[in-house]
């Protein structure tokens, strides 16, 4: 017996010990934390004028984007005394309100309490703040009434962090940025200013570009302008268009206006008939030119008034006659000029 008296303690401590740990380790566990974060306390703010108790009431106190703060403006005063509560949308920085509603009112020995609560939601600010409230009343105890008004206390709320505690270092974006293309709408508004602007561009470029082409011919010789209108008139290559008509308007309009420009005869305006009667009586053309102007005139008038369809020989004579009439005609005047200096 007292051999197995020790054996049973060596045995038995050991277990004693180990349940006493086995019951103690929960006890050493830390509690979970629970992932809602406890609702913050309310602010209230208490001020009085006289018989008159305001008291004003945010629910939470810390602002959280994520969450409406209800906003309570509590009024107790006299019966007797008509308390007009004043509106707070110019007086609120950093929220929008989404709401607002009215309690009913509450009299009890003689006082009036009223509240208006107001659900405000905030935004991205830096600063997160109420302004004074001018409270008016009206006392209609005292004959006559007077009126009066006294004004609340600022208050400024605290911007709640977005992350509890600490953030975590491991922290990192899970994608890249993504860039965000402008709608349809602003696209063509962009290229259409584009197409107008370059419109308006080439509009100017064309304007300046014809006015210093009509600069430019209008200090040329009418020998100068008729040859360049020519060489204009063979660089569009009417004849290889096959535009046979045009083209013979065109070198016409051209020998009719060099005429005019140079002898001062209305050649434009008059038919083929009325010009050569009046180049025959003229003397500064002489028969050879009259016949050369007649037989080119009349070539002209049959290819744009009869369908007339020249030859490739008939078309080079036609421009070698009105360019050798624009030539030899200003020689033709410049010679009596040189012999008479």
């Amino acid at each position: 017996m007292k051999k197995a008296f020790p054996f049973a303690l060596r045995i038995g401590i050991p277990l004693i010990l180990t349940a006493v740990c086995l019951l103690a380790l929960p006890a050493c566990r830390r509690s979970p934390q629970t992932s809602a974060a406890k609702a913050p306390a309310a602010l209230v703010e208490n001020m009085a004028s006289g018989p008159i108790e305001c008291r004003i009431t945010v629910e939470p106190a810390a602002v959280y984007l994520d969450r409406d703060i209800l906003l309570t403006l509590r009024i107790r005063a006299p019966a007797t005394m008509d308390v007009r509560l004043p509106p707070l949308a110019n007086r609120l920085q950093g929220f929008d309100i989404s709401g607002a509603f009215d309690r009913e009112p509450v009299v009890q020995d003689g006082f009036v309490t009223r509240e208006h609560c107001v659900k405000l939601t905030p935004t991205l600010a830096e600063e997160y703040r109420l302004g004074p409230l001018a409270i008016t009343y009206t006392d209609r105890s005292l004959q006559p009434p007077e009126d009066g008004w006294f004004a609340t206390r600022p208050l400024t709320f605290q911007a709640a962090p977005v992350v509890a505690g600490r953030a975590s270092s491991t922290l990192a974006d899970i994608m890249g940025p993504v860039r965000i293309y402008p709608p349809f709408k602003t696209v063509a508004l962009w290229i259409g200013l584009a197409l107008l602007a370059a419109a308006i561009l080439y509009g100017f470029w064309f304007a300046v570009r014809r006015i210093h082409r009509t600069i430019q011919l209008r200090r040329m010789s009418p020998k100068e302008r008729a040859l360049h209108e020519l060489a204009d008139l063979m660089a569009k290559d009417l004849i290889g268009h096959n535009q046979m008509k045009e083209f013979y308007l065109e070198i016409t309009t051209i020998i009719r206006r060099y005429i005019e420009r140079a002898h001062a005869i209305r050649a434009p305006e008059q038919t083929t008939e009325e010009f050569l009667i009046a180049a025959m009586q003229d003397p500064r053309f002489s028969r050879d030119v009259v016949l050369k102007l007649k037989a080119f005139l009349l070539t002209a008038d049959l290819v744009k008034f009869a369908a007339f369809r020249p030859d490739p020989p008939t078309v080079d004579k036609t421009v070698t006659t009105a360019r050798d009439y624009i030539e030899s005609d200003e020689q033709e005047h410049q010679q009596p000029d040189a012999a008479h200096v």
